[in-house]
């Protein structure tokens, strides 16, 4: 009987190992599935993320597209406001260039009326050098006129100042 108990535990153990395997190529079978289940979630994550950043790019693109346009849009805006602005500039200092002319003409046409209207005087000329200066630099600033403002400003101070001094010593 020993030899028959010792056969059916050698037959039990070989029952629980052949179970044993069983279950072990059962268990090795679920890794392997949960295993490609998830090599295929991080697959569709990393293709999920892949795609967003392609997005991503291609949406900076057009706004660095959009962008270079509005850029262009106000540079052409910024160039044709700068030639608008020199045309006005040019307009101004023509017209100023004109005043200054008739402005002249006007004095120098009330000096000859003065001349006559008033006995002549043996004096020498008011400020000449200031007006020769102030000549000279229109003549060289033709198209800048503005830039002979102090010098004409002072040439009228000089004139006023010889002007109060005629009358008080004339008066």
């Amino acid at each position: 009987m020993t030899s028959d108990s010792g056969q059916k535990t050698s037959a039990a153990e070989q029952e629980l190992y052949r179970r044993y395997e069983r279950e072990q190529a059962l268990v090795q079978e679920e890794l392997l599935r949960l295993a490609k289940r998830e090599r295929e979630a991080a697959s569709e994550a990393l293709n999920t993320a892949l795609q967003r950043e392609r997005n991503n790019t291609n949406e900076e693109r057009q706004r660095a597209a959009q962008l270079a346009m509005e850029l262009q849009g106000r540079e052409a805006e910024l160039k044709r406001q700068e030639a608008f602005y020199k045309e006005q500039l040019g307009r101004i200092e023509r017209k100023n260039a004109e005043i200054y002319k008739l402005t002249s003409e006007q004095y120098q046409e009330a000096a000859t009326k003065a001349e006559e209207w008033i006995k002549r005087r043996n004096t020498d000329p008011v400020c000449a050098s200031l007006q020769s200066e102030i000549l000279k630099c229109y003549q060289e600033n033709k198209h800048e006129v503005l830039k002979c403002s102090e010098l004409a400003k002072e040439y009228q101070r000089c004139v006023s100042a010889a002007q109060k001094e005629l009358l008080v010593n004339s008066g």
